[in-house]
């Protein structure tokens, strides 16, 4: 019986996580969904989120904070309807593997507890969770170049991913490049699904 192929991808923001997963989507020679938090973020009316740094009740937006080490950064606050959201992105995960797509999941979860709750949701598909990582003055200059994000959220993002996340394997969007990283996730989804 066929079972749907799932990658997850976890990392900060600016990591490389979305041109990976195009990058994954015309490797295979299998269809690949792509989902991810931003898609369904699209869906959200602008008006329940606020990108801007100020505060928004319902949606998804940056709180000012500073780091241990004293520096300004950005955190997310996630409202109601923003955390109905990303729940409902597991529920279309479960939805899409349980019609047999392959899937690449992108996310910024928050270290373990928040990845353990895809690894619950996805209990009965095997998936390949692959942490997504670089440097930090990389992800931050990365940051200022998009111009799209408040200057500070990936060092927020930074310190939070990954914490106490164990992962089937781990790439670095710095010191390899795109197509090795590739080749590595398809190694370990060929050793992985055989």
């Amino acid at each position: 019986m066929y079972m749907s192929k799932i990658v997850y991808l976890n990392g900060p923001s600016s990591s490389g996580k979305t041109m990976l997963a195009k990058r994954l989507q015309d490797t295979f020679s299998e269809p690949y969904l792509h989902i991810g938090i931003d898609k369904l973020i699209d869906f959200m009316p602008p008006k329940v989120n606020n990108w801007e740094g100020g505060f928004a009740a319902e949606g998804f937006s940056w709180e000012p904070a500073t780091d241990p080490t004293g520096h300004p950064i950005y955190q997310i606050h996630a409202g109601p309807f923003a955390n109905k959201i990303t729940r409902t992105l597991k529920d279309i995960a479960i939805l899409l593997a349980s019609q047999k797509y392959n899937l690449i999941i992108e996310d910024v979860a928050f270290g373990a507890i928040q990845v353990e709750e895809w690894k619950t949701a996805l209990r009965d598909y095997s998936v390949l969770y692959v942490g997504v990582t670089t440097p930090l003055d990389i992800l931050e200059q990365r940051e200022q170049s998009r111009g799209d994000r408040c200057l500070g959220s990936a060092r927020g993002q930074y310190f939070k991913v990954h914490e106490n996340v164990a992962y089937d394997i781990e790439i670095d969007t710095y010191t390899h490049t795109l197509e090795e990283n590739v080749e590595k996730i398809r190694e370990a989804l060929n050793k992985f699904y055989t």
